[in-house]
């Protein structure tokens, strides 16, 4: 009888923190994207600084090593996925509002807007979903919890 009451104790209380922590580390990997979307951001500042005549058409103009660029769960950041990968980050140049960039634009005649796509076990977050960040600064998100999901970005 002590063990069914240990065992439905372990039950009652593995169905509360489980869907805690999912939600928590879906929030933190969100957090992880809108810092290397900052990243990149600051990076083109830079770079534009450097080359004030020239539009930016790729991540590899910047000297990351691919047309996009994937966020690992422990906020690594390389050229290409792998099983640990939760964010897809590329660089478009919209002219028109869209889902794909968040309703953002490309607003000023170098301007474009960073995307990072949540992939792999990342796109079950309707809280957040993709994050977006324009060459003016302005952010965006396809979720429905936009502050939660750029933290203190």
């Amino acid at each position: 009888m002590q063990l069914l009451a240990i065992f439905v104790i372990a039950v009652v209380f593995t169905a509360l923190i489980l869907p805690m922590y999912r939600s928590y580390t879906l929030n933190e990997h969100s957090k992880l994207a809108a810092a290397v979307l900052m990243d990149v951001s600051q990076h083109r500042q830079t770079w534009q600084v450097s080359h004030p005549d020239k539009r930016l058409p790729s991540l590899e103009s910047l000297g990351y090593g691919g047309s996009a660029l994937y966020v690992n769960s422990d906020g690594d950041v390389r050229p290409s996925a792998n099983i640990n990968s939760i964010y897809r980050v590329s660089l478009s140049v919209p002219a028109e509002p869209s889902p794909q960039s968040c309703g953002l634009v490309a607003e000023e005649p170098i301007g474009f807007v960073l995307v990072a796509e949540p992939i792999q076990t990342q796109r079950i977050d309707t809280a957040c979903g993709r994050l977006c960040l324009s060459s003016t600064g302005k952010r965006a998100t396809t979720g429905t919890m936009e502050a939660q999901c750029w933290g203190r970005h």
